[in-house]
């Protein structure tokens, strides 16, 4: 049973299990709603982007990456409060694979403060990969793992080094006037990309409304977003 729990783990903070399984038309259909569900309203800039806005119950965004294996989209929403610590689900929808975790974590207010996800400290996770049932981790194994989930979190991690006043930005999610532009190291479903990312003060939990890496073959977009109403999944 342990064995069977850890490998759930593994497989859940990687985007892939070694092997890549064949894209579900499902799944795919489901992406490109999220893509191709555009809106048109322009959020002006009430000040420079300096941090994200206070955390809240509801709050959510969802975030799209394009890249050469194909497109996925992940939403963060901060779910509950418990224990004086948030609680975190993130919803991971790639073209082969769906999967929910949430977890309680203290320290989401320092972490506000200092822009590093080394200060967070997670209490309990639970996993529910599609079609299946929910798994907790906590206590001796969750130490073990402590660490990968900690990347599965990274997108709170906000780092604005070099930042320069930019444009007008334009995404799935709308128009975002006065962003601002910064060198940047993105999280994307536990991976990190070097990358140009534009903030702006409307978005909520990190700000961030594109990322395009250094590179150019990796694009992260503001799909959706909220100020209210998430809840969990399970």
């Amino acid at each position: 049973m342990i064995r069977n729990v850890f490998a759930v783990i593994l497989c859940f903070g990687l985007t892939s299990c070694f092997t890549m399984p064949s894209p579900n038309p499902v799944f795919v259909n489901q992406i490109d709603s999220y893509f191709n569900n555009t809106k048109t309203h322009t959020y002006k800039a009430s000040g420079k982007f300096k941090r994200p806005i206070p955390y809240k119950v509801g709050q959510y965004v969802v975030t799209g990456m394009s890249s050469p294996s194909g497109r996925s989209v992940s939403k963060m929403a901060i779910v509950g409060k418990e224990q004086g610590g948030w609680i975190i689900e993130t919803h991971s929808l790639t073209q082969s694979s769906e999967s929910i975790m949430q977890m309680l974590v203290l320290g989401m207010e320092k972490v506000y403060e200092t822009g590093t996800i080394d200060d967070l400290e997670i209490i309990w996770v639970k996993i529910k990969p599609h079609g299946e049932t929910v798994q907790t981790i906590e206590g001796p194994m969750l130490a073990l793992t402590k660490g990968l989930y900690k990347k599965g979190l990274a997108g709170l991690e906000v780092q604005t080094a070099m930042s320069t006043e930019s444009g007008t930005v334009s995404v799935p999610a709308g128009n975002f006037k006065g962003t601002l532009k910064a060198s940047s190291e993105v999280s994307f479903l536990g991976k990190k990309y070097l990358s140009d990312a534009w903030f702006h003060p409307s978005v909520p939990i990190n700000g961030m409304v594109k990322s395009v890496s250094k590179n150019g073959d990796t694009i992260i977009e503001l799909l959706d977003f909220g100020l209210s109403g998430a809840s969990r999944s399970f």
